[in-house]
């Protein structure tokens, strides 16, 4: 039921399919966010420039640049929003500085994005969870990852006292066998979403260079 293996390439949903850009696009605010008011010096300024670009989302779609990498296409668009508002900002030198460092795959762009991919495949772990609360494969796995060192008894007891309910040493243990191929398909389906008709290797390579191998340790893809 729970394979301890992953297909990369399991969902066929790339971003150059979805039927309205802004609301895809809405699933990546967070990164876009959080990288604007980065540039432009205050999440204030960052949400007027997020205006901006959902509303030309809204009303040309992904256009002609409906190609490639997601992040790519966002953080262009990221660029553009910015450097609109640096004109009007006190601030706009050093804001032009920070726009310049920006680039598709400079560390803060490609952490923002990771930390968003992860969350999304969390939320869905834990969506898992509520539906199928026999199995809690969420506050297992999310358990192990904050107290790494914690031994099977520990997770039964943490996560007994976060559910308010017993769940013994096997529930446990059946929970961590299916947790850790479920989270890591979720991590490749999230990769997968983002990529125009992406291989295997093309998966792989995202998911190397997004920093995110580690869910995928003892994992056969």
């Amino acid at each position: 039921m729970h394979p301890s293996s992953v297909n990369l390439v399991r969902s066929s949903h790339s971003w150059t399919e979805a039927d309205s850009a802004a609301g895809f696009v809405l699933r990546y605010l967070i990164p876009m966010r959080r990288q604007l008011a980065s540039i432009l010096g205050s999440n204030a300024e960052a949400d007027e420039g997020l205006k901006v670009l959902l509303a030309h989302l809204v009303s040309a779609g992904f256009g002609e640049h409906k190609r490639g990498k997601l992040r790519d296409f966002l953080l262009k668009g990221v660029r553009s929003s910015a450097k609109a508002r640096i004109a009007d900002l006190p601030t706009g030198e050093q804001a032009s500085a920070a726009l310049d460092a920006v680039a598709p795959e400079s560390p803060e762009w490609l952490r923002f994005w990771r930390e968003c991919l992860l969350e999304r495949a969390w939320r869905s772990l834990e969506r898992f969870e509520h539906a199928n609360s026999d199995l809690p494969v969420y506050s297992v796995l999310f358990a192990m990852q904050s107290q790494p060192k914690s031994t099977t008894t520990d997770l039964a007891q943490q996560v007994s006292k976060e559910l308010g309910r017993s769940v013994d040493e096997e529930t446990v243990n059946r929970a961590i066998k299916a947790a850790q191929p479920m989270f890591a398909q979720l991590i490749a389906d999230e990769v997968v979403e983002t990529l125009e008709s992406p291989t295997k290797d093309d998966v792989k390579e995202e998911i190397k260079l997004l920093g995110l191998t580690g869910a995928f340790n003892g994992i056969a893809i």
